[in-house]
């Protein structure tokens, strides 16, 4: 006789959590849920014979679920997945007991509490995903922080950051009277209290020289000037954007301008209290033809204002003329700059990697804050010891004289995979580290280097890392990375572009071998059986088979050549056109075998039903739109992150329409969740945007 090896206390009250409809199991004498009362406990004795098996339909519901002091407690729910099948069987001298819970039984429970309704918030860096483009430092423990998207603005109270309200730049007479341009007009106060004032417009920039002389420019050519009583309006014969404003005096005032009409022309204007006078591109950097907008301007003088622009070098102007200095000091320019007198002034430089901090003396320049990845864009130095820098994704740091702290947490190097587990592990991938996130702590594997590969997984146990030369992997302890695993075929170079996996005993790999000593560079599929790798590459044309995504070992898609998808049945390949001739990006495995192609024409994006069949399936979203990868919990609930195009970085299709995520980020490269809806999305300068219930 058997009997089924499936705990007691499950059997009597722990189907009551199946939130969905359960696979069938074998067909026998049905124990239904009116058979199961309160008082009915099993005892040891209570053989269950092999044809007492409980089918899918007898699901008990949650008013069925037995009294304290029989075996089953409150924290017996079983998920939909933890239906008893014909596996679960075990012989007659097998007494079950309330211990005799298996591995594969165990409940899927989220490791972290729950907060309110779900909502997008960043988890790293801290405080926003947005650049500090302006940076206002009244005072160690009170400094404002303004950003080119006005919501991102905060203010540090030497603890916190709190939000201000909004501001796209900033600039204050004193600790008590800071004020915000915004993109109504202007808003003054302090700490976290400001009065808005309109002024017909979205303004970009504000500088003065005291409370009652102020000079604020925005959109439109518009330029404003605080006399103290009002704010009166001056007319600068543009109609460019104009985004940056310093006051030497109050008939010595610069305006850059960035965008739209003249800007293109004419980065730069002078007013000389009366007149302004525009200098084209041409005029700054002699005979030039190229266009840049200026992104900061400070001067110690009428004969000392200097000005940064991207990539090109430092220029100055010295009362007379524009002249480029300390190119071989700085030799990426500058983008911002601030001083306190002729003999100190602070320059920071950003590049595509790499942010910089250099200082001036008026002869020499020195590095106080080695190259870092902190892409910084504003500095403010209020004095000798305290200069405030700001930059992209939040990044926030000061100078007290003597040391650099940064103010900003969290890790700021690039993120390009996620991965979910099931119980709400975040795993991340990127070239410097591998990171974990848990209830909203995040937390990097130290001593393990990063890769560009993919990451993906089972639960929290079973992991893998791609990299060059192979894989690393969690297996068996959560949040522990193992060395790297060679392939144990191919070469030293190969690097794994895409990873899934079905089983333990099943993992799929997708990469390519670099071009070495002669040998052309080549794309590989590989699969692990739970010992070794073998080589399954298809002999199918490929493009570049960078995403991998399945059903079960014997149902596995990668992307292949323009337009075409190819599929592994566990022992051939075939490649199955998706209708359309545009790359597929990714492949998006969703419940009930329908596969989803994101293509490098977003509006061309595929589904591939259960049967087979591509279809379109009113994917499109807006023009010019490219994804780059995706995740789906349903049909009407895909994820995907766009590679190029207008709009946010994130977009989301609810089974109508595609629609933009509405949260501050830029530069969001992968994105993934579970079936709870936890979703997760990462980009480079460390950018980590969590969407759930779950909470610390």
């Amino acid at each position: 006789m058997k009997i089924l090896r499936y705990p007691v206390s499950l059997l009597l009250g722990t189907l009551a959590a199946c939130s969905s409809t359960p696979a069938p199991v074998d067909a026998g004498t049905d124990v239904t849920a009116t058979d199961v009362t309160a008082t009915d406990v099993v005892t040891a004795t209570d053989v269950v014979t092999a044809t007492d098996v409980v089918t899918a339909t007898d699901v008990v519901t949650a008013t069925d679920v037995v009294t304290a002091t029989d075996v089953v407690t409150a924290t017996d729910v079983v998920t939909a997945t933890d239906v008893i099948t014909a596996t679960d069987v075990v012989t007659a001298t097998d007494v079950v007991t309330a211990t005799d819970v298996v591995a594969t039984d165990v409940p899927v429970v989220p490791r972290c509490g729950t907060m309110g309704a779900p909502s997008w918030a960043i988890e790293n860096p801290l405080p926003v995903d947005q650049p500090f483009t302006s940076i206002f430092a009244a005072g160690p423990n009170d400094i404002y922080l303004a950003s080119s998207n006005a919501a991102a603005a905060r203010r540090w109270n030497g603890t916190t950051f709190a939000p201000v309200g909004g501001g796209t730049g900033v600039w204050g007479a004193s600790a008590s009277d800071v004020i915000f341009t915004d993109p109504m007009g202007v808003r003054r106060g302090a700490g976290t209290t400001f009065t808005a004032t309109a002024l017909g417009g979205a303004f970009r920039a504000v500088h003065g020289r005291a409370a009652n002389d102020v000079f604020a420019v925005g959109v439109g050519g518009a330029v404003r000037h605080w006399n103290g009583t009002t704010w009166e309006t001056l007319t600068s014969g543009v109609t460019a954007e104009l985004s940056v404003v310093f006051e030497v005096a109050p008939n010595d005032v610069w305006v850059g301008s960035r965008s739209g009409g003249e800007g293109a022309s004419i980065p730069l204007l002078h007013y000389n209290g009366t007149a302004w006078q525009q200098y084209t591109t041409s005029m700054i950097f002699t005979g030039a033809s190229f266009v840049t907008p200026p992104t900061a301007v400070w001067g110690s003088g009428p004969n000392n204002v200097y000005f940064c622009f991207p990539e090109r070098p430092v220029t100055r102007w010295n009362g007379s003329a524009f002249e480029q200095i300390l190119m071989a000091d700085l030799p990426g320019g500058c983008s911002g700059v601030s001083g306190t007198s002729a003999t100190d002034v602070w320059f920071v430089g950003r590049t595509t990697s790499n942010g910089y901090v250099h200082r001036y003396n008026g002869t020499a320049v020195t590095h106080p804050w080695p190259a870092s990845s902190r892409h910084l864009q504003s500095v403010h130095a209020a004095s000798s010891t305290l200069v405030a820098f700001g930059g992209q994704g939040g990044s926030f740091a000061t100078w007290d004289g003597a040391t650099f702290t940064e103010r900003s947490g969290g890790y700021r190097e690039e993120i390009h995979h996620v991965w979910v587990a099931p119980t709400g592990e975040v795993f991340a991938h990127g070239p410097d580290a591998i990171y974990f996130g848990e209830c909203g702590r995040w937390s990097k594997a130290m001593g393990v280097p990063g890769d560009r590969g993919d990451v993906a997984g089972l639960d929290a146990t079973h992991v893998w890392f791609g990299a060059t030369g192979g894989v690393r992997r969690i297996n068996g302890t959560p949040l522990t990375v193992g060395p790297l695993e060679p392939y144990g075929i191919g070469d030293a170079t190969d690097t794994t572009y895409a990873i899934w996996a079905a089983n333990p005993t099943a993992v799929f790999a997708a990469g390519a071998t670099r071009n070495v000593e002669g040998m052309p560079s080549r794309n590989w599929i590989r699969a692990w059986n739970g010992t070794s790798w073998r080589d399954i590459t298809p002999t199918v044309p490929f493009f570049g088979n960078r995403r991998i995504a399945g059903f079960s070992a014997t149902e596995v898609f990668v992307s292949a050549a323009s337009g075409q998808v190819a599929r592994f049945d566990g022992t051939s390949w075939a490649a199955e056109s998706i209708g359309v001739t545009d790359f597929v990006q990714d492949v998006i495995a969703l419940p009930g075998n329908v596969l989803i192609a994101l293509t490098s024409n977003a509006r061309n994006s595929r589904r591939r039903s259960p049967s087979g069949v591509w279809t379109s399936a009113g994917w499109g979203p807006g023009a010019s739109l490219s994804f780059k990868r995706g995740w789906g919990n349903a049909e009407n609930d895909v994820y995907a992150t766009r590679s190029s195009g207008s709009g946010t970085y994130l977009w989301h299709w609810n089974g109508t329409a595609w629609s933009e995520v509405s949260i501050l980020s830029d530069y969001l490269d992968d994105v993934a969740g579970n079936a709870a809806g936890d979703v997760t999305a990462v980009g480079n300068v460390g950018r980590i945007w969590r969407y759930g219930r779950r909470a610390p």
